[in-house]
């Protein structure tokens, strides 16, 4: 359909296709320039790119229309795998491996394993390098994270240092509740690949989650020699050392990282738990609050809650309790702090270390235990 283009002192007329000027004859050309308004004068070919100027300026561009191999894995992920295969297999060609890729995908995401293991298989014999290790994901989901490290050895085998097959190892080895053999992988990708600095980060959440604070704070500050922007790496070592008892390094790392950066509601929440691991906990009610109001996530308010508690400021610990309580009705911290500061029941020590002023409850003095003695010795002389 042509566009149209308004003519001064006429009526819209048609604009000519990009196809059909290119290919007019002189004639057609001199009757176009004067539909257009244009100059019809000089030689062909300035008359030419005279009208085809005129026709790109004035033409509207297609729009963008999402097809069929865009629609299919946005359906995969939202959670509609049966409309995607429909998709996937309207898109089907015998020389190009990605749509059986995709259908496998869907099949996987529809519990169809066998069929999902047939899809990645024929992406394989296309040619398709990555196909392995989509079958090995689909041995993962089945259950066989076994069968699917050793498949990424069998792809690493021919590629070594392929970082996505070493990534796609350490997440089997992960599930599989090998966390250090899982360290061991990522730290020979990290070595193999200094350019690729997240693995250093991924290296040291490996570690923290392997139990392993101190080396993770290593491998979190090896990150940010390496990339110092990299925010997650500062936030991670900040909390692997205050996990690993260095709280006043965790303190000093996490104030660094908000000057650069004073608005990260995650770094706010853990230095404010440094601080009341430190005894400050006036200071981790004011860092807390300042988390609460950049992002409120009840994890944010029950530090916040637990912070006033230890600050002995009791009801703005029990409002952040029911404020908690109001996102997640079913925490049961949450649940443990509003029966602890409830009148009439005894107060129970917190989760986090409390400040040397409340870890032994006072006592009466010497001279109130020596009172009562006196007036009993006065009743016996009397």
């Amino acid at each position: 359909m042509r566009d149209l283009c308004a003519v001064p002192g006429g009526d819209a007329v048609s604009l000519p296709s990009l196809a059909e000027v290119e290919h007019a004859d002189w004639p057609s050309l001199q009757r176009m320039c004067g539909a257009l308004g244009l100059n019809p004068k000089g030689r062909s070919a300035v008359v030419r790119m005279r009208v085809l100027d005129h026709v790109r300026r004035r033409t509207r561009p297609e729009g963008w229309r999402a097809g069929p191999a865009h629609l299919a894995p946005l359906l995969t992920r939202l959670g509609f795998p049966d409309l995607a295969v429909r998709l996937w297999e309207s898109t089907i060609q015998l020389d190009a491996p990605a749509p059986w890729v995709g259908l496998g995908e869907a099949d996987l995401a529809r519990g169809r394993f066998t069929e999902a293991s047939k899809a990645f298989g024929r992406a394989a014999q296309m040619g398709d390098p990555a196909a392995d290790l989509h079958r090995a994901e689909a041995l993962a989901v089945k259950g066989d994270v076994e069968g699917a490290a050793r498949l990424c050895d069998a792809y690493l085998a021919s590629r070594p240092g392929d970082v996505r097959a070493l990534a796609t190892k350490v997440g089997f080895l992960a599930r599989a509740g090998f966390a250090d053999e899982a360290t061991r992988v990522l730290r020979a990708a990290m070595e193999a690949h200094p350019e690729v600095p997240s693995l250093a980060r991924a290296w040291g959440t490996a570690l923290l989650r392997a139990g392993h604070p101190e080396d993770a704070a290593g491998a979190f500050q090896e990150a940010v020699q390496r990339d110092a922007r990299d925010a997650n790496a500062w936030i991670n070592r900040g909390a692997a050392l205050l996990l690993a008892g260095r709280t006043r390094e965790a303190i000093g790392v996490l104030r660094e990282f908000l000057a650069l950066e004073p608005g990260r509601a995650e770094a706010l929440n853990n230095l404010g738990v440094a601080y009341v691991h430190a005894g400050q906990a006036r200071s981790g009610v004011t860092t807390l609050e300042r988390a609460a109001k950049q992002v409120e996530l009840p994890r944010i308010v029950l530090n916040l809650g637990k912070a006033h508690e230890e600050a002995r400021q009791n009801a703005d610990a029990t409002r952040a309790y029911a404020q908690v309580l109001r996102m997640r009705p079913d925490d049961a911290e949450a649940l443990a702090g509003r029966k602890r500061l409830a009148p009439g029941t005894s107060k129970e020590s917190l989760a986090i270390e409390p400040s040397p002023e409340t870890q032994t409850a006072p006592g009466p003095s010497p001279k109130a235990r020596r009172t009562p003695a006196k007036k009993s010795r006065k009743r016996r002389g009397t």
